[in-house]
C-alpha cells in the first residue's frame, strides 16, 4: 500500500495499542500490593508464556507489505514520540518518556553469574542484552525446538561474544536450560517490570490522543442512539487507515485496562 506519514502513525499506534492490550490485562495477570513497590502475577504459566509469546511479536517487526517498511515497533513509536502528528499541549511527552525508558531497559546488557548448563558440562557469566533473552525465550514459547535452528545460530553469537565456542549440535542441545535460566527463573522475575513499561506506553498513547479524540468526535444532532462519528485528519485517505484511525479513536474512549502502577525499583535493577 502506498500511505502517507500521518496514516502510518495511525496504524502503528493502533497496532501497538493492541499488542500491549493482550499482554496486560485481568485475564493474564493480577496487580498486587501498591505503588511504588506493586508486583503482577500471572494467572498461571500459560499466562506467563502467552504474555512473553506476545512480547516477543510486540518486539519484532510489521509486515514490509503493509507499512512499507520494516522496523521494530518500539523503533517506530519511538520516532513518532520524535515528530508526532497529533501532539498538542506536549501530550505526547508521558509516552516519549515511557518509550525511551523502556527502550533503554531492554538494550541494557546485564551479567548473569554462575549459568550452570549441564548438557554441554559448563557453568559461566554470561553477558548478554535483556532484549536478547526476552526474544529468544519468546521465541522458544512459541515454537517447537525443530524450527529453532536461526535461534540457535543466535546462541552461538551471544556465546561467542562470552569467549565460549558452541557449535549448532551443543547450542540445540542447551535449548531447555537456556530457557529455564532466562524464562522461567529470570524473565518471571522482570515481568512486574516489564508489565509496569508497557502499562506506562499504553497510557502515554491515551495521553496523547486525548485531544486529538476531543476535537475530532461529532455527535449527531437529535439522534436518541447518541450515535457520533469522526473527523478524519487531513491527510488520511488510505480506506483502511480511515478504518485504523475510527478503531484508535474508539479505543481511546476508556481508560486502559490497568491503572497506573509503579514496581520496587530492585524488580528494575538486576540482571
Amino acid at each position: 500500500m502506498e500511505i502517507q506519514d500521518i496514516e502510518k502513525e495511525i496504524i502503528y499506534l493502533l497496532a501497538i495499542k493492541q499488542f500491549i492490550d493482550e499482554m496486560v490485562n485481568f485475564e493474564v495477570m493480577n496487580l498486587h500490593g501498591n505503588s511504588p513497590d506493586a508486583n503482577i502475577r500471572f494467572n498461571s504459566m500459560t499466562h506467563q508464556k502467552f504474555f512473553n509469546i506476545i512480547l516477543v511479536d510486540f518486539l519484532s517487526c510489521a509486515d514490509t507489505e503493509i507499512l512499507g517498511e520494516k522496523q521494530p515497533y518500539l523503533r517506530a513509536l519511538a520516532s513518532i514520540c520524535e515528530n508526532p502528528f497529533f501532539n498538542r499541549s506536549n501530550s505526547v511527552e508521558n509516552l516519549k518518556k515511557s518509550t525511551q525508558s523502556f527502550r533503554d531497559w531492554l538494550n541494557t546488557e546485564v551479567t548473569v553469574e554462575k549459568i550452570w548448563l549441564p548438557s554441554i558440562n559448563l557453568e559461566t557469566d554470561l553477558s548478554i542484552k535483556r532484549i536478547e533473552f526476552i526474544k529468544i525465550c519468546g521465541n522458544l514459547s512459541k515454537h517447537n525446538f525443530s524450527r529453532l535452528s536461526g535461534l540457535a545460530k543466535e546462541i552461538i553469537e551471544i556465546f561467542k561474544r562470552n569467549r565460549h565456542n558452541l557449535d549448532e549440535e551443543n547450542a540445540l542441545a542447551i535449548f531447555e536450560e537456556f530457557y529455564d535460566w532466562f524464562h522461567n527463573d529470570i524473565f518471571n522475575y522482570h515481568s512486574s517490570a516489564i508489565a509496569e513499561f508497557l502499562n506506562n506506553i499504553r497510557w502515554g498513547i491515551y495521553e496523547y490522543l486525548q485531544p486529538e479524540y476531543n476535537q475530532s468526535i461529532v455527535y449527531i444532532e437529535n439522534d436518541h442512539y447518541n450515535r457520533y462519528k469522526y473527523t478524519y485528519p487531513q491527510g488520511v485517505n488510505n480506506k483502511f487507515a480511515k478504518e485504523c484511525y475510527w478503531n484508535l479513536m474508539n479505543a481511546i474512549r476508556s481508560k486502559p485496562y490497568m491503572k497506573k502502577f509503579e514496581v520496587t525499583k530492585y524488580l528494575k535493577m538486576r540482571y
